[in-house]
């Protein structure tokens, strides 16, 4: 990741080059602003705020107005663009365009039936969401599902391809459907998920199941990144499916969509057929993607504040969490600092503030956390040499440490060097059982990819680290390496709240920057690090730090949401 030192040490670089090859301190300062923005996540910069005199930057002539290639684009409210994210913010939109309101399938008499089968009367009531994003996406040749964790996305999304295939089986044809998400472990979890819902939904069918077989077998088993998907060339700094050379599906889903910045989004729009559809999946609430742009939160926001609107669905029931946790989520994605302290006071939800001060206050909750029965058991479930890899992770997940930052004494650095020293023991023995890991670096040729986690097990041959993946049929694997042949990781007792994005665990501790003011505080980040536990959750932070994030919503600065609001 990127620095703070390095973004601004990147902007600098660039503003002093203009500023040497054209001889303009004005247009030199524009694209050094410009730069620093997008190092933020920003895919312009506001030059009017900045307070620079717009005029004789309107007439150089590396400065347009967008109706032609120049290196900035200037627009009349003073944002000032880098023409790569103007092109991307254009095609996308026109990508949407051209499909928003474009039958899909022909309306078929038979959905109604279809849908009181595949949502049982018992749940009916609850699933009505569900069942109008179903309805609704299956004539749609773009739609977006958003919704919050545990709100049925999944089962929301097994049904609407299920709806689709039988239709166009129907017709004589069969679909052919992707699958994607942009991390590996996101796309391993959607493998997992789908898989996991189509076994569920054969035994809700029962008998009825016959009727949906030739459908249900039809669909994907696994997702893909995008990139693999999309047949990222790295050298080459292109794709190999763009559109000269489409994707030969009919549709194709994204899930973790928030986690898609412009120019990854641009590439996916380049890659589809004309008459392809599009599903686009995620939480707009959660934090964006580290790239420029905020792609899946503008869409959002310019179809909800669309009243003929009729591509997307937000889902709001939750179904997933345990116990009444479901009201801390919604608490803070609301930035609601009552309804937060009212369930933090409700013994039902199991959610805590720990005040969080200083070094020691953290020393203290940490040597709390690991002497925890959890890691008493995962070191024997680990030292045993028959340990079944399944039954590891599966008590891996009962418990996470979250940090907001990386780096400094409350990073997640600092936290993993602290347990994985104190859990070596005297011995120092650095491979002992129930150690994770954290990889750092993608390794192509073993199939290992940064953010990986995986779990040191004794075996009689010596230590060993286990890896859980998805194979080509959407079934979960473990794989067993050797410590020596690991690329870069760390420990992995603490992941920072970006690399939490698209998992899950039944507890979750989050460890907030004691400093109230730091910038690091959004509601974004808080809300998306309590949303990904089950049934427990613990904020280690000072009262202050909470209140700063509820109170600090994060908005990206582009011209996405105005293209797609515009007639």
């Amino acid at each position: 990741m990127i620095t703070p030192a390095e973004r601004h040490s990147t902007a600098a670089a660039l503003e002093a080059w203009a500023l040497e090859r054209t001889g303009s301190p004005e247009l030199a300062r524009a694209i050094g602003l410009t730069a620093a923005a997008e190092t933020e996540g920003h895919a312009c910069a506001n030059l009017t705020i900045a307070g620079l005199d717009l005029r004789p930057l309107r007439a150089h002539a590396w400065i347009g107005d967008g109706t032609r290639f120049t290196p900035l684009v200037l627009d009349a409210e003073g944002r000032c663009f880098f023409w790569r994210n103007v092109e991307h913010e254009a095609r996308i939109a026109a990508g949407i365009r051209a499909r928003v309101g474009r039958q899909a399938e022909q309306d078929d008499p038979r959905v109604d039936a279809d849908l009181a089968q595949l949502f049982p009367p018992a749940s009916r009531e609850r699933a009505r969401g569900q069942i109008e994003a179903v309805r609704a996406s299956r004539s749609q040749s773009f739609f977006v599902l958003s919704g919050g964790p545990g709100t049925g996305k999944t089962t929301t999304v097994l049904r609407m391809l299920l709806l689709r295939q039988r239709a166009a089986q129907r017709n004589g044809h069969t679909l052919s459907i992707a699958l994607a998400a942009p991390t590996g472990k996101a796309a391993q979890r959607l493998s997992q998920a789908m898989r996991g819902e189509a076994e569920r939904l054969r035994e809700s069918l029962g008998a009825a199941t016959v009727d949906w077989d030739a459908a249900l077998c039809a669909l994907p088993d696994s997702a893909h990144t995008l990139h693999r998907l999309l047949a990222s060339r790295p050298r080459e700094d292109r794709f190999g499916h763009d559109e000269q050379t489409p994707l030969p599906h009919d549709v194709v889903l994204v899930d973790e969509s928030s986690m898609v910045d412009l120019g990854l989004m641009r590439a996916l729009f380049d890659a589809l057929r004309p008459g392809a559809a599009l599903i686009l999946v995620g939480d707009p609430d959660q934090l964006v993607s580290v790239s420029a742009g905020s792609v899946l939160a503008d869409i959002v926001a310019a179809a909800e504040a669309d009243p003929a609107s009729q591509h997307h669905v937000r889902l709001s029931e939750v179904w997933r969490a345990e116990g009444r946790i479901g009201e801390v989520f919604e608490a803070v994605r609301r930035g609601d600092a009552d309804g937060l302290a009212r369930c933090i006071s409700d013994a039902d939800c199991d959610v805590q503030i720990e005040a969080l001060d200083d070094t020691t206050a953290l020393l203290r909750r940490l040597e709390a956390w690991v002497a925890r029965p959890h890691w008493t058991v995962l070191t024997a479930l680990c030292g045993d040499a028959q340990s079944d890899p399944a039954a590891v992770f599966a008590h891996l997940r009962q418990l996470q440490l979250l940090t907001a930052l990386r780096a400094g004494p409350f990073g997640a650095e600092a936290i993993n060097t602290w347990i994985d020293t104190r859990r070596r023991g005297h011995r120092g023995e650095p491979w002992y059982p129930g150690r994770p890991v954290l990889i750092r670096q993608n390794d192509h040729g073993r199939r290992l990819y940064n953010g990986d986690v995986g779990i040191t097990l004794a075996r009689n041959s010596g230590p060993v680290v286990a890896f859980e993946s998805t194979d080509e049929q959407g079934r979960t694997q473990h794989r067993e390496l050797r410590p020596q042949e690991l690329p870069a990781f760390e420990p992995g007792y603490a992941l920072t709240i970006h690399k939490s994005q698209g998992s899950e665990y039944s507890e979750v501790a989050l460890v907030l920057p004691p400093a109230a003011d730091s910038r690091i505080l959004s509601r974004q980040l808080l809300y998306t690090g309590v949303s990904r536990a089950r049934s427990g959750i613990g904020i280690w932070g000072n009262p202050q730090a909470v209140e700063t994030a509820l109170g600090r919503v994060i908005a990206r600065d582009g011209g996405l949401q105005e293209r797609l609001l515009a007639p």
